[in-house]
């Protein structure tokens, strides 16, 4: 009989203690990145992809790169490559003809400095007409190895470093679905023998550019745990990553803490040795900023219009939501209204000329809409914002005075801001709020124009007309379903207090590059606009003073814990921003009218203002309460640090909700503000690692929230 072997009840007891005890790994840290929200992103783009047909073809928006374009140039763009048979055509507007330019694939996998490894020359543009021209076809054995991150136009001679005009690369989404995607076998250049035939292979597998999941198979690289990963790189980048600059991150100027931006109260409460503030510690970058304006403002300069020109100085917008306003509006828009100005037109199809691609490529991004260089993608807009905000000097030499990011590091940056904030717009139509007050803010809001009596005589004051361009408090029209860029008056109204500060200040002509010398609010200043002109009838301002100064609609849902407002932080308060829009500076622009002369001016009193603020407040105490609940449910699922991390995010929003309720004039809804507050102190307790029943108190608070939604509307 055998022996039965013994263990003592407290070594059993010890080794279940320590298993229970034994950290589990800790899942990706992604902060407020929504895995949810970049798939609906991802799987958007995807369907009206494949809606325009001709998959095989790779399209890349070429234009001006305030990062690497050695001089200034309004040329743009397109190199299309077809993934089938190798054939690269690329077209090009706006060259001069009294030069040669070259065509050049780049590699930015590659490490090392020989150029001939990551640069390939293709071929000379040809000039046809007003275009530049190239069309050829590739040598798959040429390009063995090869990855097409990017495509660069250059001066005959040169190489993209030295002479490099214009450059563009493949989106984020593009290059997921080339990950997940497998194309059938081709034969491309040299390769058209049996003898020489290659075992079949996705078509161009070594040239198409992809995320850092084409290690995975190609049907988990759009998976939630592979989204996760690239988000949390995303995260890591944004928030800790200086790019060999200045100390300054992504994260100084949109801080996660605050709503992705920045405020002069915020600003007030950081040490002198933030970042943020290098311009006033390093007497090399003492012009990086105006320091009293960064301060009192919170303004930074921006070279919108090239380095070799007067810089203007805007607000950090937030980035909640972005993924939801980056619709390029044309004057054609598939589906839906016309735009009303050609040179959005000229300035989408200039870098997609072949389709008029549905927004494939050109994002509407930056207070202006035309902010990223490059192709003019989200992903591109990341390489400008390093060189203008964190340079060693401001010689602003690549290399030397920062680094630009790997496409790696682009992959995942872009992930991370297309998954901040909703993934999609709400409804108001099935939305109603329990207050009258709110309720009625709700309807002069979502009321589209001015009505008009019998005789034709409009009848102000009894709608806000601001559906027009914040269709469901988002940023985008509800007539053509892109996001509009309008002057609405800003940059005339008289007395900005920045302004008033420094009166050296060269104004923002928005939209555009052209020389305008009509801005200001006495048409005597000169900015650089896009050289549109406003229609006969729809503006009351002086005659020959029509030139216009158009900048994006921002998303509202947002806005009340994102002051101050618009692209140069002139209006404080939500509550004056809406009465900016029975302002003379707003009724007498073309932002008041329409193409076709529809009156839209504003004319509120400050009861229907207080009734607008109002609806807004509480909309976005709405989206306050769905992200802090969903951070609060994240951090349940997390462990240690990385818990106590995500549960400070989702107190912030918490608190912006009670900020927003406290600080309207009226507060509709008192017994919501009390629970908010008691989700506050739950939430605040859970931050102890050592509490017992964290969860609990996490749960708990998500109910209270819950509780203060159902209090506030019904439906939505």
């Amino acid at each position: 009989m055998k022996k039965q072997l013994k263990i003592p009840l407290a070594f059993v007891a010890a080794i279940a203690l320590g298993y229970a005890l034994t950290p589990k790994p800790e899942a990706p840290f992604t902060g407020h990145g929504n895995v949810d929200a970049l798939s609906k992103v991802y799987e958007r783009w995807k369907s009206a992809h494949e809606q325009q047909g001709n998959l095989e073809v790779l399209r890349v928006g070429l234009g001006f790169s305030r990062a690497q374009s050695r001089q200034f140039t309004v040329a743009n763009g397109e190199a299309a490559l077809n993934l089938v048979n190798g054939q690269l055509r690329v077209a090009v507007s706006g060259l001069s003809n009294q030069e040669e330019y070259d065509v050049w694939l780049l590699d930015n996998h590659k490490s090392g400095n020989n150029l001939n490894d990551k640069a390939v020359k293709i071929g000379p543009l040809s000039a046809h007409e007003n275009k530049h021209l190239l069309t050829t076809q590739l040598d798959r054995d040429r390009f063995t190895g090869f990855t097409m991150d990017a495509v660069a136009i250059a001066k005959a001679g040169e190489t993209p470093q030295t002479g490099g005009l214009l450059f563009g690369s493949p989106s984020l989404l593009q290059r997921l679905y080339y990950t997940e995607r497998y194309w059938p076998a081709a034969t491309i250049g040299s390769v058209t023998t049996e003898k020489n035939a290659r075992p079949a292979q996705a078509a161009f597998e070594f040239l198409l550019p992809k995320t850092a999941q084409a290690a995975v198979t190609a049907s988990a690289a759009t998976s939630p745990e592979q989204l996760t990963q690239l988000i949390a790189a995303g995260q890591q980048l944004f928030t800790e990553q200086t790019f060999n600059g200045n100390g300054r991150t992504c994260a100084t100027c949109h801080r996660p803490d605050n709503n992705h931006t920045i405020d002069p109260s915020y600003i007030a409460k950081l040490p002198k040795t933030d970042p943020l503030f290098v311009a006033e510690t390093n007497p090399v970058l003492a012009d990086l900023e105006k320091p009293a304006l960064l301060r009192q403002f919170g303004l930074f300069v921006a070279n919108v219009d090239g380095f070799d020109r007067p810089p203007v100085l805007r607000s950090s917008s937030h980035l909640l939501g972005i993924a939801n306003t980056l619709t390029f509006e044309k004057t054609i828009n598939p589906g839906y209204g016309n735009g009303e100005f050609t040179q959005d037109t000229d300035y989408f199809n200039a870098h997609d000329p072949e389709a008029q691609q549905s927004g494939t490529h050109t994002h509407a991004i930056g207070w202006s809409g035309d902010g990223a260089p490059d192709g003019g993608s989200l992903r591109d807009f990341a390489k400008g914002a390093i060189k203008q905000h964190l340079p060693k000097t401001l010689i602003r030499a690549e290399n030397i005075d920062f680094r630009m990011p790997t496409e790696a590091e682009l992959d995942a940056l872009e992930a991370y801001m297309l998954s901040l904030g909703r993934s999609e717009e709400i409804n108001l139509a099935n939305m109603y709020f329990k207050s009258p007050l709110v309720q009625n803010g709700l309807f002069l809001f979502n009321t589209k124009n001015n009505p008009k009596l019998a005789d034709g005589t409009v009848l102000f004051g009894t709608t806000g007309n601001c559906n027009g361009c914040h269709s469901n408090a988002g940023g985008i029209s509800s007539t053509t379903n892109a996001n509009p860029t309008r002057d609405t008056g800003v940059e005339r109204m008289r007395d900005q207090l920045h302004h008033l500060a420094d009166p050296d200040l060269a104004y923002d002509g928005g939209f555009g590059q052209t020389l305008q010398t009509d801005c200001g609010p006495n048409f005597n200043e000169t900015c650089y606009s896009d050289g549109s002109v406003a229609p006969a009838g729809t503006t009351t301002r002086p005659a020959g003073h029509h030139g216009l100064n158009r900048f994006n609609t921002p998303s509202l849902i947002e806005a009340a814990d994102t002051a101050p407002f618009f692209h140069n932080n002139s209006v404080t308060t939500l509550e004056e921003t809406v009465a900016f829009y029975s302002s003379d500076a707003f009724n007498s622009s073309p932002g008041a009218f329409t193409s076709s002369k529809a009156n839209r001016q504003g004319k509120l009193d400050s009861s229907q203002v207080i009734a607008v603020a109002l609806f807004l407040r509480s909309i976005n105490v709405l989206e306050n309460i769905r992200s802090s609940n969903l951070l609060d449910q994240k951090a349940m699922a997390l462990s240690g640090d990385q818990s106590v991390k995500t549960l400070k995010l989702a107190i912030a929003d918490t608190q912006d909700a009670i900020d927003v309720l406290k600080e309207a004039v009226i507060n509709p809804y008192p017994d919501a503000l009390d629970k908010l507050q008691q989700a506050l102190y739950y939430e605040t307790q859970a931050t102890n690692k050592l509490y017992p029943n964290r969860t609990t108190l996490m749960q708990n608070a998500i109910n209270l929230k819950n509780q203060a939604r159902s209090m506030i509307v019904s439906g939505g």
